[in-house]
This record gives C-alpha cells, structure tokens and sequence, in this order.
C-alpha cells in the first residue's frame, strides 16, 4: 500500500511541475549571415543579467543557420530578460571599441538598450506563465 501512494504521489508531483512551465519564442531581426559567426541568446533571471556564462539557458546557434524563430521550451514560470548577440569573430563575448561601445550586432528583450552599457533588468524584464508561450521580437543593432 505504502509502495502505491508513493507512486501515485510521485505522479502527481510530476504533473504538478510540468504544469508549471511555459515556453519563450523569439524572433531575431537585424542579424547578417553573411558576417559569419554565431548568434548566442541567454534567458536570465534578474541575478547575473545580461553576464555571458550566467544565463539560465542559453542557446548558441551558427548565423548562417539561424532560423526564424527560437524557442525555448519547459521554462519555469517566473520573469525573465533576454539578451542577445551576433558572435562574428566567434571568441565568446561582445567585442567592444576603445571607447566600450559593442562592434558586434546585439539586442534585449522589449527592444530596450542602455544609453552608457546594458539596460536595467525591468526595462528588459518580461513574464512567463505557467502553461502560455510568450512570444517576443527583438530587434538587433
């Protein structure tokens, strides 16, 4: 009897927590395939915002074979910012000027962009709901 209900308990914790997710698609514009390299998209959490390496997923994908739309699935429900680059050179960060200023194209979620570095994480912050996909459009620069 014991062995039953703590299947049945395992069961239902299981579709308890799958309940609780959804998923994220995002629609990439203003990358150029032709410069090569990789597009690297991070889905974070507030801690670690927008820090290479500290993303909750991530998703590393050749610019030539990005396609339309990524998706990120079995996300759990919470809020979120995405930040996003185009890798030319393929090194792993975003390459910068002697002033700071980004030389590789990049984008936030909302579209939003810091004027002296990376935006805050409300401006860029958006929620994903258990069950629901949220879809987003971010635009490259």
């Amino acid at each position: 009897m014991k062995k039953i209900s703590l299947i049945i308990t395992t069961l239902l914790l299981g579709f308890t927590l799958s309940a609780q997710t959804g998923q994220v698609q995002v629609n990439i514009t203003g990358i150029t395939p032709e410069w090569g390299g990789t597009v690297r998209i991070g889905l974070y959490l507030e801690d670690g915002f927008p820090t290479v390496g500290k993303s909750q997923v991530n998703k590393v994908m050749l610019a030539t074979k990005l396609k339309d739309l990524v998706t990120f699935k079995d996300i759990p429900a919470g809020t979120y910012g995405i930040a996003i680059f185009q890798d030319i050179n393929s090194d792993g960060k975003l390459n910068r000027n002697f002033y700071g200023a980004p030389t590789e194209p990049f984008g936030f979620s909302n579209n939003k962009f810091g004027r002296f570095g990376p935006p805050k994480f409300a401006e860029v912050a958006f929620a994903v709901t258990s069950g629901d996909s949220t879809a987003l459009i971010i635009n490259l620069e």
